[in-house]
């Protein structure tokens, strides 16, 4: 969708994505042509802290190259094991920060616990994840408050990059398990470290001025002026739960809808249509482009994919 959506975005002084996540519209397009400086924003530390790393695409790969992270090669299966390990430290040294699910997780690698004890170790440690789950905050704001100071950390991006692309597309990091291509297909991580050295997306890369971890409400704060565009993808109506380490529900809808009715700059926002949103933003005072798409996410062999319709609105005529 980055060529529909990019199409409406008019040359600006500054272009900012509220809610940045992977990024996409902007590296998938030339909007770092049209635009004097890009900033990026996002509620989850770890993402903005990855591209803080990814703005300085040389020095971040060189880190990389130093590290070197076990990668998954197409027709080498045999790598598999040790991918998947490095997967899961990763995940500790990321998000595991409960002493009873590192404690528990040991134990259960002694393959000689069976029945019913093993039964209740995985139940405790079902109980702990959940637990940890509800902690997320906590964690976003430890890690959030080194972002916020303007410190990176290439070694938790690189992680972080590592974990995003060794499990299955768009689901929660923190919870999320090892994807195995079995040497059936090549590493995404090994894609992602080649947008880092190249020509295509260095210079887009290079473009990001900033990068912040601030609510939608600040940045947007922050950033409003009549020479500012903003593109604002926030998690859609009834399909909040499925975004990490963020506060967004139902209310932050309405208070998202406030700030977009009050600013000065131009913006386009990206729903699914659902009932309310004709209320929220009538068509006779914004501007509403619809567009069918396939979703690449619903794809089963030998069936036919699934469709929706992107809505984007605007508070001006493009």
């Amino acid at each position: 969708m980055a060529d529909w959506i990019s199409g409406f975005v008019p040359e600006c002084e500054t272009y900012v994505e509220v809610f940045g996540g992977a990024y996409w519209v902007y590296v998938n397009s030339d909007i770092h042509e049209r635009c004097e400086t890009a900033i990026y924003n996002d509620w989850n530390p770890f993402m903005s802290n990855l591209f803080r790393c990814a703005s300085d695409p040389k020095t971040f790969s060189k880190f990389i190259d130093k590290k070197s992270p076990p990668l998954q090669e197409k027709g080498k299966p045999e790598l598999s094991d040790e991918c998947r390990d490095y997967f899961y430290q990763c995940k500790e040294d990321l998000f595991y920060t409960d002493f009873a699910i590192k404690k528990i997780r040991s134990i259960l690698e002694d393959k000689s616990i069976t029945g019913k004890h093993r039964k209740a170790l995985n139940e405790a440690l079902t109980h702990a994840r959940a637990t940890r789950q509800c902690n997320n905050n906590s964690m976003r704001d430890v890690f959030g408050d080194k972002v916020k100071a303007g410190r990176k950390d290439q070694a938790a991006a690189m992680k972080y990059a590592y974990v995003l692309t060794s499990s299955f597309s768009g689901i929660d990091p923190v919870d999320s398990e090892f994807q195995d291509y079995k040497g059936k297909y090549g590493s995404k991580f090994k894609a992602f470290y080649n947008r880092l050295t190249g020509d295509k997306f260095i210079p887009k890369l290079k473009k990001i001025d900033t990068c912040e971890n601030l609510s939608f409400e600040e940045v947007i704060a922050k950033y409003d002026s009549p020479t500012t565009y903003f593109y604002v993808d926030p998690p859609y109506w009834s399909t909040e739960l499925y975004y990490s380490l963020h506060r967004f529900g139902k209310e932050q809808h309405e208070e998202l809808r406030e700030c977009l009715h009050n600013i000065e700059g131009k913006f386009a926002l990206s729903y699914y249509d659902f009932s309310e949103l004709g209320d929220m933003y009538p068509k006779n005072k914004f501007t509403w482009e619809t567009k069918e798409f396939v979703k690449p996410a619903g794809a089963t062999e030998g069936i036919e994919q699934s469709t929706g319709e992107e809505v984007l609105i605007m508070n001006y005529k493009p």
